[in-house]
């Protein structure tokens, strides 16, 4: 990847800050920046044309929401994300997602399902090219955020997007660790369509957790199993029928660093990448 000559200027309602923050966060989720390496701030800064309190700034942001981490006297670099932090993103997505695909098959109107339809074939026409990694993230983000707003539940359609927020940088992952594009796209959301379509809510849990669980198997080449989940989740001194349930509503029916060209000058200590289990 070639590298990005940006010149961030003031725009109105906009602090350099701000832009800053959002330059410096995308070339991470991209992979731009790669994973684990320090920033070197004034290549950084040059390259980006952000000046010194800006990238301080921003970088002190990206520090809060986990896209940097800092060593004294070292400076900030872009850690590596550990297996334990992976794994406990997709348990989060299996389990939100499969609900809202479960109250969105029973929620949507005629008119929304129209409209997931639509979402869907953009999904699949924008993911012909294997390069265009930002357009195919971006249209299937737009897909999961519609199914949550199907669910007229304002409360579920903020979580799941401050999930696919927190696991955008696995799209990324994701996408290079893979060959995937439009027919297999297709292959997985088509599924999730029709179970709206057909009012079926266990079907749509199950195809959106079958979704999740092949981005798994790119980024592990193994997924969660059967048995895992009746492990985590099966209560104590009992056990989780294997044939699962979706409660009755007043309705009726009843979860390897991308490699960029970053301009960092060092490595992170090999203590910080990767170590969590």
């Amino acid at each position: 990847m070639a590298r990005r000559q940006v010149s961030i200027g003031r725009s109105s309602g906009t602090t350099l800050t701000d832009q800053a923050y959002h330059t410096l966060r995308r070339a991470i989720i991209e992979g731009e920046l790669e994973e684990g390496t320090f920033l070197s701030g004034p290549e950084i800064m040059k390259q980006y044309g952000i000046g010194r309190t800006p990238f301080r700034e921003a970088c002190n942001r990206l520090l809060h929401e986990r896209l940097l981490n800092v060593v004294s006297r070292r400076g900030y670099f872009v850690p590596e994300i550990s297996f334990r932090t992976v794994r406990e993103w997709l348990e989060v997505r299996v389990l939100v997602e499969g609900l809202v695909a479960a109250l969105a098959a029973q929620r949507a109107t005629p008119e929304q399902i129209r409209e997931f339809e639509r979402i869907a074939e953009g999904s699949w026409e924008s993911s012909d090219s294997n390069a265009d990694y930002a357009r195919r993230v971006k249209s299937n983000t737009a897909f999961h955020l519609y199914l949550a707003k199907m669910t007229r539940n304002r409360e579920l359609e903020r979580l799941t997007e401050t999930i696919l927020e927190r696991t955008e940088r696995l799209s990324y992952l994701e996408l290079r660790r893979s060959s995937v594009g439009g027919p297999q796209i297709r292959m997985l959301h088509a599924p999730i369509v029709e179970a709206v379509r057909r009012r079926d809510p266990l079907a749509a849990r199950r195809a959106v957790i079958a979704d999740i669980r092949n981005g798994e198997r790119d980024l592990f080449t193994q997924d969660f199993s059967d048995d895992d989940f009746v492990k985590w989740f099966a209560p104590k001194g009992g056990a989780v029928s294997r044939t699962e349930s979706v409660p009755e509503t007043n309705s009726g029916k009843g979860v390897g660093p991308a490699k960029g060209n970053g301009t960092q000058a060092a490595r992170a200590p090999a203590s910080t990448t990767k170590t969590e289990r």
